[in-house]
């Protein structure tokens, strides 16, 4: 087995992970909590699909006496034939444009997170101790609302 043989699948596989994250920034942006939880799972099946992918590469690239790594993989890639540095060069494109899109949705979410606070702290809801708890749980406390004076 050559170590090109699965760029195809590989790139194909990215593609559908970039779709993801770009339907993943689609939903943050629009703060669609429950679409985003959807969204997790397929995620994390592509991630997973893309692992194998490069762990059956760098089997390949092993076999074959290089290093099992992306460095390896570099340069199995100078005594290769080029048009398989060019399908190369287009994974690594789209790697680049998945981590950019997946760094783009961590600060989505992260101002997700600070908004969903600010309401809570505005419910009256705030953080015991900002340390989660043995669940894996931000630990809220219920702080007791406080009376309203009325007056006539």
């Amino acid at each position: 087995m050559s170590p090109a043989d699965h760029l195809d699948a590989e790139t194909s596989a990215l593609r559908a992970l970039l779709d993801v994250l770009q339907q993943e920034q689609v939903v943050l942006a629009a703060g669609d909590v429950d679409e985003h939880a959807g969204l997790l799972e397929h995620k994390a099946s592509r991630v997973a699909e893309l692992s194998q992918l490069a762990n059956d590469r760098h089997r390949a690239l092993g076999r074959q006496g290089f290093p099992a790594s992306e460095a390896g993989m570099l340069h199995w890639l100078a005594l290769s034939p080029d048009c398989t540095r060019a399908e190369w060069d287009v994974l690594m494109s789209l790697a680049r444009e998945a981590h950019e899109a997946n760094r783009i949705n961590g600060l989505l979410l992260g101002q997700l997170q600070v908004r969903n606070r600010q309401a809570l702290a505005a419910l009256g809801l705030g953080s015991s101790s900002g340390l989660y708890g043995a669940s894996g749980q931000a630990e809220l406390a219920l702080q007791p609302a406080r009376a309203a004076l009325v007056s006539g």
